[in-house]
């Protein structure tokens, strides 16, 4: 790995790395800047919360074709910040929602919140041993 994920502390990093991808978030890193990264990470939280606000709304109004376009933009921020657990949760409801497929929507849906949650946890935890 790069200079940064190697100095981190061997218990941040194995926490970290239970939720994010070390190697995805220091290419970002390279591809932006250290001093970038909690801008970026608020950015984050703040668009994938108005995203959670609109899929719990359209899977309430049974909008699947609001709730696939949500789904697919969190799909994408959780894909840049290495978030493989809550990409592939993602991918599943946007592609059951694009199918009507009502019984994964609602099987896949519930765990978003929790899995957002550890993502933006994990995030800060990151960003605060990369920057301090």
């Amino acid at each position: 790995m790069g200079m940064i994920i190697d100095g981190l502390d061997t218990a941040v990093a194995e926490q970290v790395s239970n939720v994010l991808d070390l190697s995805v978030l220091e290419r970002l890193i390279e591809d932006t800047s250290l001093d970038f990264l909690p801008s970026l990470i608020e950015v984050f939280e703040a668009e994938s919360s108005q995203r959670l606000t609109s899929i719990k709304s359209s899977l309430e109004s049974n909008d699947l074709q609001t709730l696939g376009i949500e789904a697919h933009s969190l799909k994408g921020t959780s894909a840049t910040f290495g978030a493989e657990k809550l990409r592939l949760v993602s991918e599943k409801v946007e592609k059951a929602a694009k199918m009507s497929n009502q019984a994964v929507v609602d099987e896949n849906v519930p765990h978003i919140p929790e899995l957002l949650d550890e993502v933006i946890v994990e995030l800060n935890r990151f960003a605060q041993a990369v920057t301090s």
